[in-house]
């Protein structure tokens, strides 16, 4: 690569301008061609200094380091100029293209030194591991500069190279973290490609790193946000999504500070739990995450995380007009929408259930005056309209109605399967009374009770008496107060400070939260996050964390593909890459010598079409070694 000066002549005028270009040679059928990498208007540099300048600038293209004394400052800061005034990775490209094409004529032109008669029974193939999976995740690590702000934080090299393994063990094969080095050790290319350290740690060094990483938790976090909004800005109209989620532990978890019996979202009621919160952008990127105990109640954790996200977008500067924020209805209890509205936050909510009966006329008398917003078909062939009506309730806050169809039919299913939950148990008390196995009018008395309480929602419609036969039990009868009314399948209402907003974008507004709960689906089905095997706190902790900042990578190969119309998850796209492979050729040449070739698969064209999309451009080079017979 050098630099070449080119003129210009002004047709009008005559006079003659002087231009510099960085060009590249570039060999073709039709001999050799010159290329443009890229122009450098008009240099004032010596012409001895165009060799230097020119591999200043390479480096800085490419990412390597300069070999160019310190008293070449001002050639280095030139480059640095020039580069930073044109399209990098137009640049980048165009100088992989030609390296690629250089090598593949190299390849191509015949050399009788490379060619040896080999015994065609001696060819086996050996210790083959994965590559494709790994090349997509060393993409989103180096684009979100992961290297580089562990480097600030005083990250050993060894520490460094130590969570890429971690990070990428759970992208590729999920799982605890034993899990995730017998991957590495056995399966797994990733000790083969550039950036990462020749790891020979015992197990303890991994937990080690897990402990490094969550002490630095808020100060990671604030970094890659600053580098994803680089890559994917915000502005004023971006939605911040708020929700929360649980994992189960293994084991008793008797030493854990953070386990804590509660409401499992996963069913495991057996086991005790560890809470995480998260606030992700409209694009699924994460903003901020804290960690809580498994019985930490979903409400109270409002407050505090709006303090944290207010700090990340705008540190102590905090503007008037605050952003629109969207949680679902377990957090939007009537306390925390009223919290929102006195502290200047624009809101997006789904209301509590109880809350569909006021308007219940509506959902039932005014169907036919719904605006139908959505309308799609299951797999079944089943209508999956989505119905929504606006409803003012003063110039600040409205309420949009909604009815899915698709809701409906799910939710019904539901309620058949499970029955009626109160009379089931009432069923069981009446069973138990007649088989002799409860007798004493207290102990009866006091199961009732229990019964009641539990299903509070229902009890309330109806009234429960203990029927008596000479003096002792003989069942219970359960009467219901009123008039029995159909649920209101499929019906939700929605609420939001955006009440100058049409019904259909508000209603749009709040179905992007659907992005968070694909962050935790990611986080628990795709990233190995449950179960959580470790049985102190802090470890607990680091292991969600580590999920965390997988997601990181994860959301960032996902948006980038999603940018060039390519709506495949990370899941996909792993199973896809899964086949481009790296191992060992072996052979044996008529002098009995033996050659290793260790080399990466040949991608097929699905392979390409991913590559090409990330721009992922080189494949690690083939090693050959030649063992001589004793």
């Amino acid at each position: 690569m050098f630099i070449r000066e080119y003129k210009q002549t002004n047709k009008k005028t005559g006079e003659v301008y002087i231009k510099h270009k960085l060009v590249a040679s570039v060999r073709t059928d039709r001999g050799p061609r010159q290329r443009t990498v890229m122009p450098l208007g008009t240099l004032t540099v010596p012409r001895i200094d165009w060799k230097r300048l020119a591999h200043a600038l390479e480096c800085r293209i490419t990412g390597q380091q300069s070999l160019l004394k310190e008293h070449d400052a001002d050639l280095e800061l030139l480059a640095l100029k020039l580069v930073s005034n044109n399209d990098l990775s137009k640049s980048l490209e165009i100088l992989t293209e030609t390296k690629l094409r250089e090598q593949e004529e190299y390849l191509k032109k015949p050399d009788p030194s490379r060619y040896v008669p080999i015994d065609m029974n001696s060819v086996r193939l050996k210790d083959t591991r994965s590559l494709g999976a790994e090349l997509l995740c060393m993409k989103a690590w180096d684009m979100l500069g992961i290297t580089d702000i562990l480097k600030k934080l005083k990250f050993s090299l060894t520490s460094i190279s130590l969570t890429m393994v971690l990070l990428f063990g759970r992208m590729i094969s999920p799982g605890s973290e034993s899990h995730t080095i017998e991957w590495f050790r056995k399966r797994s290319a990733l000790r083969e490609l550039p950036g990462i350290s020749y790891l020979n740690c015992g197990n303890d060094r991994y937990y080690e790193v897990t402990d490094e990483l969550y002490a630095q938790k808020d100060r990671i976090e604030d970094m890659l946000f600053q580098k994803e909004r680089s890559y994917f800005p915000h502005t004023e109209t971006t939605i911040y999504l708020y929700d929360i989620t649980n994992t189960y532990l293994e084991g008793h978890g008797l030493n854990n500070a953070l386990a804590a019996r509660g409401h499992c979202k996963s069913k495991r009621y057996d086991c005790p739990l560890i809470t995480l919160s998260l606030v992700v952008d409209d694009n699924g990127m994460p903003i901020c995450s804290q960690i809580y105990k498994g019985n930490q109640y979903e409400a109270d954790t409002m407050e505090t995380m709006m303090a944290r996200l207010m700090q990340r977008l705008y540190g102590s500067q905090i503007p008037a007009c605050k952003p629109t924020v969207a949680m679902d209805r377990g957090i939007a209890t009537d306390d925390n929408v009223k919290w929102l509205r006195e502290n200047g936050y624009h809101y997006v909510v789904i209301k509590r259930e109880d809350d569909c009966a006021e308007y219940r006329r509506q959902f039932e008398a005014e169907r036919s005056a719904f605006e139908c917003v959505s309308s799609k078909k299951s797999i079944y062939g089943d209508e999956n309209n989505v119905y929504i009506q606006k409803e003012a309730v003063d110039d600040s806050l409205c309420r949009v109605l909604c009815f899915s169809e698709g809701k409906a039919r799910k939710e019904k299913a539901i309620a058949e399967k499970k029955g009626d939950p109160l009379q089931n148990d009432i069923d069981g008390l009446r069973k138990s009374i007649l088989k002799g196995s409860i007798k004493k009018p207290d102990k009866i008395e006091d199961k009732l009770n229990r019964i009641l309480s539990k299903h509070w929602k229902f009890s309330a419609n109806y009234e429960a008496a203990l029927e008596k036969t000479g003096g002792k039990i003989t069942g219970i009868s359960l009467t219901r107060k009123a008039e029995e009314t159909d649920p209101l399948y499929g019906c939700y209402v929605i609420e939001t400070s955006h009440a100058d907003m049409s019904a259909e974008k508000i209603w749009k507004l709040y179905m992007t939260l659907t992005r968070v709960e694909n962050a935790f689906r990611s986080m628990k089905e795709t990233l190995g996050m449950r179960p959580v095997y470790h049985q102190t706190a802090d470890r607990s902790a680091a292991h969600l964390f580590v999920t965390v900042l997988a997601y990181h990578l994860l959301i960032t190969i996902e948006n980038l593909m999603t940018q060039l119309g390519d709506t495949r998850t990370w899941g996909t796209l792993r199973d896809v890459m899964s086949t481009l492979v790296r191992g060992t050729v072996v052979m044996r040449d008529n002098q009995g010598a033996t050659y290793n070739i260790r080399l990466s698969g040949e991608p097929e064209e699905t392979h390409q079409d991913i590559l090409n999309k990330l721009n992922v451009r080189s494949l690690p080079k083939p090693i050959t070694s030649k063992i001589d017979t004793l």
